[in-house]
């Protein structure tokens, strides 16, 4: 029975680095998507263990989602990134081009 709990614990502790690892790449993605000055706020970060109803396919994904923006034209936007940290979709569709014409109207 000890022999048991000892794996029960270890497979507890991998399951939960490979969460970490998981959330951390999340982050670091949607950083890489927005840059170090966003000009996103309010942002809400959850896992879709059944599969993101608004992708084709259905995958597992960490959806973040950004309710308030100084952008004009987007209301709201979404990064949806897979749980190996790679980017999946972001809403709306051409969200890198509108980052990058904010800034730079904000260069001087």
């Amino acid at each position: 029975m000890r022999r048991f709990f000892k794996w029960l614990f270890i497979a507890a502790l991998a399951c939960g680095a490979f969460v970490v690892y998981s959330y951390a790449g999340a982050r670091l993605t949607a950083g890489r998507v927005v840059g170090p000055n966003p000009p996103f706020s309010g942002r809400t970060i959850k896992f879709y263990f059944d599969g993101v109803p608004d992708l084709r396919g259905r995958p597992r994904a960490w959806v973040i989602t950004y309710n308030r923006s100084r952008l004009p034209g987007v209301l709201t936007a979404q990064i949806y990134i897979s749980p190996t940290g790679t980017l999946l979709a972001t809403r709306p569709a051409d969200l890198d081009t509108r980052l990058d014409a904010w800034e730079k109207t904000r260069l001087p």
